[in-house]
C-alpha cells in the first residue's frame, strides 16, 4: 500500500482517549517504518540505473518478524508499557497485510512478504492482490481522511501539533467548526 495510507492508519488507528501524543506518533511511525526496507531506490536513483537495490530488499528486512520484534524492544525499554508494545507489534503486523493484499506493482508484480528473514528466502504472496493504485486502496485513503480530519476535530490535535502547536489549533479549530464538533471533554488535549 501506499506510504501514506500507511501513515494514516497508524495515526487513526493511534488516537485514543488519554494516550499521550507521543505514543499516538509511536503507532503511526511503527506504521510505516516497514518500508524502511525500500532505501534502495534512493540508491538506485542517485546511481542512476535501474531499481537493483529496491529490488533486492524491498519487503525484506523492515517486514519480517525479527524487524518487528526489535521495535517491540525499543518500545518496551522507551515507555515500559506492555499495553502499547502489543499495540505496536498488532499495527506492524497490519502494515505487512496490507502490504499482501494491497501492494501488486503497476507491472503485476506481486512484492512477496519475507517474514522470516534472514532466516528464510521464502516469501509470502496473495494471489489475489490487488495493483498499489486500485480502486480499493484509493477508497481506503479516502475513507481515512475523513476518520482522520474527524479525530482531529474531536481530539483536538493532528500530527501538525508535533511541528507546531499555533498552527495545529488553527487548524482544529478550522475543522471544529466545519464539522461542527466540540473536543471531547476529558480528553488530554496536550
Amino acid at each position: 500500500m501506499n506510504l501514506i495510507t500507511h501513515a494514516l492508519i497508524g495515526w487513526c488507528a493511534g488516537m485514543r482517549p488519554g494516550r499521550p501524543r507521543i505514543e499516538v506518533a509511536a503507532v503511526a511511525v511503527v506504521s510505516v517504518i516497514p518500508d524502511i526496507d525500500a532505501f534502495g531506490a534512493l540508491i538506485d536513483l542517485a546511481r542512476g540505473g535501474e531499481a537493483e537495490w529496491f529490488t533486492a530488499y524491498h519487503h525484506k528486512f523492515g517486514h519480517c518478524l525479527p524487524f518487528c520484534l526489535l521495535l517491540v524492544v525499543l518500545a518496551w525499554l522507551w515507555r515500559k508499557n506492555a499495553r502499547l508494545c502489543l499495540w505496536l507489534a498488532g499495527i506492524f503486523h497490519l502494515h505487512l497485510l496490507c502490504d499482501l493484499i494491497g501492494a501488486r506493482g503497476p507491472d503485476g508484480y506481486q512484492w512477496p512478504v519475507y517474514y522470516l528473514f534472514p532466516f528464510s528466502g521464502h516469501g509470502l504472496t496473495w494471489p489475489h492482490q490487488w495493483e498499489i493504485n486500485a480502486w480499493p486502496n484509493i477508497l481506503l485513503t479516502v475513507l481515512l481522511i475523513m476518520v482522520f480530519l474527524r479525530q482531529a476535530a474531536i481530539y483536538g490535535y493532528s500530527p501538525l501539533s508535533l511541528l507546531s502547536e499555533s498552527a495545529d489549533r488553527r487548524f482544529v479549530e478550522t475543522l471544529q467548526k466545519r464539522f461542527g464538533i466540540t473536543p471531547a471533554p476529558g480528553i488530554d488535549h496536550v
